[in-house]
């Protein structure tokens, strides 16, 4: 086996980054189950550890959002390494560093890595890996987790996927034998769709994977790193809930959560699944049944190594001290929730009303408690759906460095310009990021270069032209839309 263990190391992943790695998320998620966070509150110092940091974009951001935390990636690929390390330096990111090692190699000599994280985060990467660097992607993981730390493991399952089996099967048989580092993935969807017949006489293997089609039709139009990292590795294999959480369970790592918020809260299934797994005590096998009833395909688990349990009233205190703030809401006049659930509705009065008592700044959960006099449990799944939504976020003005992040996006901001492919800015104000296309980062140019009219569009369309692409939709329309969310992005601290 060479250094990469079956791994798809021809090309490089791509740059994303994910609101539930936050630490503030995190901890949100993890006191919505009766966990004390590994911060005794928002703005103490935190280790923080990421396995398999991929291009540390979202690290990066992370580190620049969070000063008091001291950051970590880990990767066995060179090109990663390299473009993590030169982009933390670009940013002037003094509190995160970058460690080449294989995680093979790190779980025989556990010692060179310090036990002292308050959150490991793995993204994506245990269901690409083989068993054998699965087990010590775990291992590190406990190793490296304080007692009562958090490790979020996000990863694919079965049985959403098992319609995707098919075509990461023929991909890779296409890649025997074809002279092509990649697998020939628009060849295997389209001799794949010739299989499915017809919606009037569909084939047996149809019938069998009725979302095989939908995945299928997908596949042109998605990102080319991604689907090489997603289906092109020997270990790929998306696993059913119960058999991750019973690899985890000898390395002292206990499920607590998910960081998918609304997945906390089972009566938010659907009508005709839930009462059967609600009727289940065992919680092992309750999370098997949750899955398998709403066919889940992707899981964001939180799993504690130790448990730092929580009474009524301590949870109460803690949670009445989370600040909130309203992102982009659009108004609205019907509010329904995409979940893993399905679609979840509920009292758009409400809704609005939580909306309007935080139109005019951030106010903690304890004061919107007394604002809606609703019971905390109550309150708690109503925030949850929003910040899911990303109509609310987590609020961090009191402890953020508004310049420094300023700074920093002042500088991704030049990087977009020059055509590298990142998507968002760093929010200081609710810890996090903003997604921030590269058509935003010209219009914003023009603003700067007192552009207006006919010369801004024509700039916008001229600096999209420079770098190899095209306008999707009216150009007017862009403008505005953006001149309307900024000063949204200005209030999140992302804009001057």
């Amino acid at each position: 086996m060479s250094w990469d263990h079956g791994y798809y190391s021809a090309a490089s992943y791509t740059c994303g980054a994910y609101r539930e790695l936050a630490p503030a998320w995190l901890d949100f998620a993890a006191l919505l189950k009766g966990h004390h966070p590994p911060r005794r509150q928002e703005g103490d110092a935190f280790s923080y550890l990421e396995l398999g940091s991929g291009m540390g974009f979202g690290l990066c951001l992370l580190a620049a959002a969070y000063p008091e935390g001291q950051f970590c990636g880990i990767d066995f690929q060179p090109d990663h390494i390299v473009h993590s390390r030169r982009l933390a330096q670009r940013l002037g990111l003094a509190n995160i560093s970058f460690q080449e090692a294989d995680f093979l190699s790190l779980a025989a000599n556990p010692g060179a890595l310090a036990a002292a994280h308050h959150y490991v985060v793995a993204h994506g990467i245990a269901t690409w890996i083989s068993e054998p660097i699965q087990a010590a992607l775990l291992q590190l993981a406990s190793a490296a987790l304080n007692p009562g730390g958090i490790l979020y493991c996000s990863y694919n399952t079965f049985p959403g996927w098992l319609a995707a089996t098919a075509f990461q099967h023929l991909a890779n048989e296409l890649r025997q034998g074809s002279a092509h580092s990649g697998p020939n993935f628009r060849g295997a969807a389209e001799r794949l769709t010739t299989l499915l017949g017809s919606k009037e006489s569909p084939s047996a293997l149809a019938q069998a994977q009725p979302a095989l089609g939908g995945k299928l039709a997908q596949i042109p139009n998605q990102n080319a790193a991604y689907l090489l990292q997603e289906y092109g590795n020997a270990g790929w294999q998306p696993l059913y809930v119960a058999d991750l959480h019973r690899r985890c369970a000898p390395h002292k790592l206990r499920f607590h959560a998910s960081a998918t918020l609304p997945e906390n809260f089972l009566d938010l299934l659907p009508a005709n699944v839930r009462p059967a797994v609600l009727a289940e005590t065992d919680h092992g096998l309750r999370q098997s049944l949750q899955d398998l009833a709403v066919n889940q395909s992707f899981r964001r688990d939180l799993f504690l190594r130790g448990v730092a349990s929580t009474t009524l009233g301590e949870l109460h205190q803690r949670i009445s001290g989370v600040m909130l703030r309203l992102l982009e809401a659009p108004a609205t006049e019907r509010y329904s929730f995409t979940t893993s659930f399905g679609q979840v509705s509920g009292s758009s009065e409400l809704y609005r009303q939580l909306e309007q008592a935080l139109a005019n700044g951030p106010r903690s959960f304890g004061q919107l408690l007394e604002a809606t006099g609703i019971a905390l449990a109550d309150l708690a799944k109503t925030i949850s759906l929003l910040l899911h939504a990303g109509r609310l976020g987590l609020d961090r003005s009191a402890c953020a460095d508004g310049n420094r992040a300023r700074q920093v996006n002042e500088e991704l901001l030049t990087l977009i310009l020059n055509g590298r492919p990142y998507g968002h800015l760093v929010a200081p104000a609710s810890g996090g990021a903003v997604e921030f296309s590269l058509v935003e980062a010209l219009v914003l140019d023009g603003q700067r270069r007192h552009l207006g009219g006919q010369q801004l569009e024509q700039h916008l369309q001229e600096g999209l032209a420079g770098l190899g692409q095209n306008l999707q939709g009216p150009v007017g329309e862009r403008i505005s839309a953006f001149t309307a969310r900024q000063p949204r992005l200005q209030g999140l601290g992302v804009l001057p």
